[in-house]
């Protein structure tokens, strides 16, 4: 595993306020698989953290780790990318939650297209360190971090 920053910031330079890509729901929908961890990873990349694509040997389902460095101390969140069309189950949310103790993270990140069903939101809620980025939320933010689509900067 090693960083891939200019894999993920490649996707950066947009802005809301200045005409950057504004995401639609149905867009996500049409991204590979690849596309779409990609442009999870640069909305991260765009909140200061420094991306790595995990390697087959990372634990619960993980698919990106992030660290940010701060004063005092670094913060690092794991991230499970579920492609279009992929399923999740409370059983997804414990694996995550497993990922994330043994990776030593503060934060558990499930991302998906589609938005999340109740019984996902209460498994989340109940564990409290698995933030849900799904389906408006995540469109939301890859506008908001100016996150360009793969290919079309």
């Amino acid at each position: 595993m090693g960083y891939d920053n200019g894999y993920f910031s490649s996707l950066l330079g947009g802005d809301s306020s200045g005409g950057g890509h504004e995401w639609g729901v149905r867009e996500l929908y049409d991204l590979s698989p690849t596309e779409f961890e990609r442009v999870v990873g640069a909305s991260y990349t765009a909140d200061g953290y420094d991306i790595e694509r995990a390697g087959p040997t990372v634990e619960g389902g993980i698919d990106l780790i992030g660290t940010k460095s701060g004063f005092i101390r670094s913060k690092t969140m794991v991230v499970s990318v579920i492609p279009p069309g992929g399923t999740v189950s409370s059983a997804t949310v414990e694996q995550l939650e497993r990922g994330r103790g043994i990776n030593g993270a503060k934060l558990g990140v499930l991302a998906r297209s589609e938005p999340f069903g109740d019984s996902i939101e209460r498994a989340a809620a109940d564990n409290g360190a698995i933030e849900l980025l799904g389906g408006q939320r995540l469109s939301r933010r890859l506008t908001e971090n100016g996150v360009s689509p793969p290919g079309r900067r």
